[in-house]
């Protein structure tokens, strides 16, 4: 059979889905289409968890302060605490009554109930149906439990009949109660399983058996894509019987995601990115400890790119509040910090959830940090990007072009991060994107698309990007960018080396010179037409110099203060260059140590193709702004991304590297706004100690004053700061308009209000 099906995208969307379709992926059964969302969900701000667990004045507290939806539990991994005809053990510790009184409550209150159902763990059904544990491991023997010891059991297959008759416990949950939306903590599939139903499906759709997990062989990646696809099958079947039962009923339920960078950084992916389109509004666990990289630039984008996985319409974020994550606690946790990371969240876009009930010590700062929220709700809802450059984020790269749960963040994700620091601190409005909206239609408003070593893109996406440029969008990408197709096989060379001007010629290190070796060309193209093992990445790690000459169209002002005319220091992933047709070296480098004029080759490459400006990197500079920094290498990516850019920037902002900020469209009730987010990110007590350790536990503000934003080709009645209720004077000029923000303690929000057409 065809690995990529072509599904009819013309077939009309069954109810509770959007008409249109997403990108196909393998093994498609038919198209893939984003639930819709209930209006409700859209306008919902206050998500306030462990309200269960509360008494009625906490819960009356936690209303009066902005939350309008939690949890309530209705089965546990070992009993239902109601009466339920597929379940049969009912909980001796939950009272029958106090369910109803519960749901009257919420009700009362006006809290909108998310029933919690373990997804994976269920310990009736694991003992009477054995046929339907996971089985993680190649074998076909069947996990055995202590049931005594372990009442729960363990994994159950979500991909077989199990996940059909969690279904309908919801469905009959929803028949008896009111119930808003549903939560799962961890509805995944774990990666991989073996169990007789997964093993016969395999077959019956492949001809093949499921094979060992090794990401290095392409079987299996096939296999990570068809499991895949069964899981978002399992999600569609539960929206639509849900939504039969109640079309308002929303999927509001955790994520694996880069809130919990280890879970990120796990290979092969317990669920595809792309389910998130089938959740109503997918919330991340966020979590700021030294394992999750909290002092780095990873929180920020961890809440950027959980808003991208639901094409941006409804995502929320959990901050965890603990003090380090070895051992995990929240001891000495400053009061601060709460509205630090809820605001956080907030400012990229994320709704920030929080968990109501805290120590005695934090529940006053929780109380505020919920309270900040609720004064800038009418400015967080109802909004989307203010479309200018795009970033990909690609999750097949990551999985099948990483490879590895050790190696992932250095071969793949710090090119992303990097990229992402470097607009944060040059301000630029960049809005992160999923390799799914690689389509003609997503790319067409951007003025310039970032694909930091992108490796994996199917030939469909390709082409997209291929009549992106040609139509006189701008294109900034680096290394191995289109070397691989969606499964991560190599394809030899770069499917868009057209584009780029460049062939990619294979490894530069100090080991191999750049020169014409025939003899090492002939074996690195074969390695690279046979896959890329392990060796590759291995063999890609050097030290270099690199001249940017100073006529280079990225040159600039700040560039010459940094290095002057003197080589500078580069030290991360780069890849041979071999210049095509008329593109033009920006920059060169040679391994450090050697000669330049022996073994220089092309760092950066310059190139137009059709109407559009092209820059390639190939040597790694977005990778080492985010592992190895120097202040350079930032200049370079943003005036790369400025050069290339169709048209200028449309919002400027001018403060602090230490301020975030982004830029969002909002239209309620006929009123269109742009909301530029001003997040300050001082920490006054970072650096202080072992870095690898630090984590972000800040317990007072550093004010910034006076940042300038600069607003192009916008017609502009009103401009106010929120939620401080400021008026904002505006400075007109030659078609910009200038205003500027007195003060910006933690968060604040500058409101645009534009003319109406």
């Amino acid at each position: 059979m065809s690995l990529l099906a072509a599904p009819a995208l013309t077939q009309d969307a069954p109810a509770g889905f959007e008409q249109r379709a997403i990108l196909p992926q393998p093994f498609e059964p038919e198209p893939f289409r984003a639930v819709k969302i209930p209006a409700w969900l859209e306008a919902t701000t206050g998500v306030g968890y462990t309200l269960s667990g509360q008494s009625t004045e906490g819960r009356q507290k936690a209303v009066e302060l902005g939350v309008t939806i939690s949890e309530l539990g209705f089965v546990d991994p070992f009993y239902a605490y109601y009466d339920s005809k597929l379940l049969k053990r009912r909980s001796p510790h939950v009272p029958l009554a106090r369910i109803d009184a519960e749901v009257a409550e919420y009700q009362r209150l006006g809290i909108r109930i998310l029933g919690v159902y373990p997804p994976c763990l269920q310990g009736e059904v694991y003992a009477d149906h054995p046929e339907w544990r996971r089985i993680a491991t190649n074998t076909t023997e069947i996990p055995q439990v202590d049931l005594e010891q372990h009442p729960y059991g363990g994994m159950l297959c979500l991909l077989g009949p199990y996940g059909d008759f969690m279904i309908e416990v919801l469905a009959e949950i929803s028949e008896k109660y009111p119930v808003d939306a549903f939560s799962f903590d961890g509805l995944h599939y774990g990666g991989v399983c073996y169990c007789e139903h997964c093993r016969t499906a395999f077959r019956r759709e492949t001809s093949k058996e499921i094979p060992d997990v090794n990401l290095e062989d392409p079987a299996f990646r096939r296999y990570q894509h068809w499991a895949d696809r069964r899981m978002e099958q399992l999600v569609v079947r539960m929206q639509r019987r849900l939504k039969g039962i109640r079309p308002e009923m929303a999927l509001v339920t955790w994520t694996t995601n880069a809130g919990r960078f280890g879970h990120f950084r796990d290979i092969p992916r317990n669920m595809p990115a792309r389910m998130n389109l089938l959740l109503d509004a997918p919330d991340q666990e966020f979590w700021l400890d030294e394992t999750n990289r909290g002092a780095t630039v990873v929180p920020a984008f961890a809440n950027a790119y959980i808003w991208a996985c639901t094409n941006h319409r409804v995502a929320f974020s959990e901050p965890y509040l603990m003090s380090h994550g070895n051992p995990y606690g929240k001891d000495s946790f400053p009061g601060h910090e709460v509205l630090r990371r809820m605001l956080l969240a907030a400012t990229h876009g994320a709704g920030p959830s929080l968990a109501v009930g805290q120590p005695d010590f934090l529940q006053p700062a929780a109380h505020d940090a919920l309270a900040e929220v609720k004064r800038r709700k009418p400015w967080l809802t109802h909004k989307r990007p203010e479309l200018w450059g795009a970033m990909v984020m690609s999750d097949n790269t990551r999985v099948l072009y990483g490879r590895g749960s050790g190696q992932v963040e250095e071969r793949y994700l710090a090119h992303v991060l990097g990229t992402f620091r470097t607009v944060l601190e040059e301000h630029l409005p960049v809005t992160t994107i999923c390799d799914w909206n690689l389509t003609d239609e997503d790319l067409a408003p951007f003025k310039v698309l970032i694909l930091p070593n992108t490796a994996s893109l199917s030939d469909a996406q390709v082409e997209s990007i291929r009549r992106f440029v040609a139509a006189g969008g701008g294109l900034v990408a680096s290394l191995d960018t289109s070397l691989c197709n969606e499964f991560g096989d190599s394809r030899g060379d770069l499917a868009l080396a057209d584009v780029f001007g460049v062939r990619h010629g294979g490894i530069v290190s100090a080991a191999l010179a750049v020169g014409s070796d025939p003899a090492a060309k002939a074996e690195l193209d074969i390695n690279f037409a046979r896959n890329l093992d392990p060796s590759y990445w291995e063999k890609r790690k050097s030290v270099f110099d690199v001249r940017l000459p100073p006529d280079s169209p990225l040159a600039s002002v700040a560039l010459a203060k940094l290095v002057g005319r003197d080589p500078v220091t580069f030290k991360g992933p780069a890849v041979r260059a071999q210049i095509i047709k008329d593109a033009i070296a920006a920059a060169t480098f040679w391994p450090k140590g050697t000669s330049e004029t022996d073994r220089t080759a092309p760092a950066i490459v310059t190139h137009t193709f059709g109407n559009g400006r092209v820059v390639y990197f190939a040597a790694g500079l977005d990778a080492a702004y985010y592992s190895y920094a120097y202040p350079y290498q930032r200049e370079i990516l943003a005036s790369a991304i400025r050069w290339a850019a169709a048209e200028p920037q449309p919002v400027e902002v001018t403060a602090p590297m230490c301020v975030q900020a982004t830029v969002f469209r909002q239209t309620r009730e006929g009123q269109e706004r742009l909301l530029v987010h001003l997040f300050n990110n001082v920490n006054t007590t970072a650096f202080h100690g072992l870095p690898a350790e630090d984590v972000p536990l800040r317990e007072e503000t550093l004010p910034i004053h006076d940042i300038a934003i600069d607003l192009h080709g916008y017609s502009i009645r009103r401009v106010h700061q929120e939620p401080e209720g400021r008026e904002l004077a505006v400075e007109q000029s030659e078609g910009m308009a200038r205003v500027r923000v007195p003060r910006l303690d933690v968060h604040t929000i500058v409101v645009v209000e534009l003319e109406s057409n």
